[in-house]
């Protein structure tokens, strides 16, 4: 019986760890978005006039006729608590596409 509830309550402990590690999709865009502002490869491409969120995990800035697409993609490799943490994503940006 001892042991019945002892499980029980470590099952529980462990959902309620998961579960408050785990953002908000608000607060995640919302970093992201941070993140791509202060891109120090955007610093070259001039004044932005837009950023928005064009797919999952995928940002467009643009900038008079030309536009950079950033995407968020998962840091490889271990780190630690991966599986009890959110994704640890970092940002890649693209080249930078002009219409004429």
């Amino acid at each position: 019986m001892r042991t019945a509830i002892g499980m029980g309550t470590l099952a529980m402990l462990l959902a309620a760890a998961q579960a408050q590690a785990m953002v908000p999709p608000h607060m995640q865009r919302r970093g992201q978005l941070q993140s791509v502002i202060e891109l120090r490869a955007l610093d070259r491409f001039g004044p932005i006039d837009r950023v928005e969120l064009v797919g999952t995990n995928v940002w467009r800035v643009s900038s008079g006729r030309c536009h950079i697409d950033v995407t968020f993609v998962e840091r490889s490799g271990p780190y630690p608590g991966r599986g009890l943490t959110p994704p640890r994503l970092e940002p890649r940006v693209g080249r930078q596409i002009c219409q004429r």
